[in-house]
């Protein structure tokens, strides 16, 4: 049975994660996605950073994928034509410039739907195709840093944090992907391509939602907790004797069965912790009985005497321990793969499953231009791919 999105062709012109990520998405589901990089450098994940498997980027392998890659140098006026040219064939496009680039270069929206109207094009920048920070270039901690995320990360007491993973560029991969696919579907109604402009600095807004709405109701400034929740307690992580573990006995309901597996029946009926609010008013007092009492068991343990009393709990896995862990496992988001020049390596699987027509790695990422010849073949340009070669305009 064919995927969802066989059939539909993409041109992705972008670099590091956010949207090669959304390409990924695109690719393993089916699209045709042809990946647009400059002649010279290519995707900047390539070599930004450090080579582990033979030589190749880990980063680069993963999310490039099912994808076909055309060398092509866009500030050429051949090279434009020769992209003008591909996109008569396109479904959608992918660009993740900065402001005014795309309309200095000539693939704009407005200049590529006047000759393709049915076209879906989408601009995935950090900041926005408006606003004074327009044409500053984004990366995902910048983003962090003035959306503020990173004001609520850390300890209390300490300097502001940058997330473990560059989850804004991930919220906005998946954002820009659904947008495509929307636009798509109105396509399929109407007839009718459009522009989707999908921005890193909106997602995390998106992303905030169960704080931010709360700080716009009230004016209050949540700051930062640690691993600890603002407005809930317990709700944090704890040391044990061998690691840690995450607890969330959030609900009134479960505070009695907690203090019950904590064997401190007692906490329960101290009225400065009887409910929520008041556990979060004496939320050092209440931490100050509990950090030494989880040092006395280890996290499976703890695990075992939380979750028979169904209080909500989990282990703080290290990178290390997912790949034993029964439940990742179980999601099969790690996958064995083979790479031919960067040899076996641990893939991450397609995150949204389909019954009948689930995501596939079919093909691995691809050399920089190595689908040149054959991209611009089809699209009736194999007479000039030989002269385009020699001016350097294609690789």
């Amino acid at each position: 049975m064919a995927l969802p999105l066989t059939g539909y062709r993409v041109l992705e012109m972008a670099h590091l994660i956010a949207g090669p990520a959304c390409g990924m998405y695109l690719a393993d589901m089916g699209a045709d996605v042809i990946k647009v990089e400059n002649p010279g450098s290519g995707d900047a994940s390539r070599t930004a950073y450090a080579r582990h498997l033979n030589g190749e980027s880990a980063v680069f392998v993963t999310v490039n994928r099912n994808k076909r890659s055309v060398g092509l140098d866009l500030a050429h006026p051949d090279g434009r034509r020769v992209f003008h040219r591909l996109v008569e064939g396109a479904d959608v496009v992918i660009e993740a410039y900065r402001g005014g680039v795309a309309e200095r270069l000539g693939i704009d929206y407005d200049s590529l739907a006047a000759q393709n109207p049915r076209l879906v094009y989408c601009s995935l920048s950090a900041f926005g195709p408006s606003g004074p920070w327009r044409e500053k270039p984004g990366l995902d901690m910048l983003v962090q840093a003035m959306g503020g995320l990173m004001a609520v990360t850390g300890e209390p007491d300490g300097t502001p944090i940058l997330t473990g993973a560059p989850v804004v560029d991930t919220i906005g991969a998946l954002l820009a992907g659904q947008g495509i696919v929307t636009a798509l579907l109105h396509r399929e109604r109407t007839g009718h391509g459009q522009r989707v402009d999908v921005c890193l600095l909106d997602g995390l807004m998106l992303a905030h939602a169960a704080r931010l709405s709360i700080f716009l109701a009230t004016g209050e400034e949540p700051g930062r907790h640690g691993s600890a929740h603002p407005y809930l307690s317990p709700f944090q992580a704890f040391a044990a004797r061998d690691g840690w573990i995450y607890v969330a006995a959030w609900l009134d309901r479960l505070w009695a069965p907690f203090c019950a597996a904590i064997e401190r029946p007692d906490l329960a009926k101290d009225e400065r912790f009887t409910t929520n609010e008041s556990r979060v008013r004496h939320r050092a007092a209440l931490n100050a009985i509990l950090t030494p009492i989880f040092t006395h068991a280890t996290v499976k343990e703890w695990m075992a005497r939380l979750e028979a009393r169904e209080v909500l709990c989990a282990p703080v896995n290290r990178y290390a321990d997912l790949k034993s862990d029964p439940q990742v496992a179980a999601t099969g988001m790690l996958v064995p793969d083979t790479h031919p020049r960067a040899g076996r390596f641990t893939n991450l699987g397609t995150p949204v499953r389909f019954g009948r027509t689930p995501g596939t790695i079919r093909t691995p990422a691809p050399q920089l231009g190595e689908h040149t010849d054959a991209v611009l073949s089809e699209a009736g340009l194999a007479d000039e791919i030989a002269r385009l070669r020699a001016a350097r305009v294609v690789a």
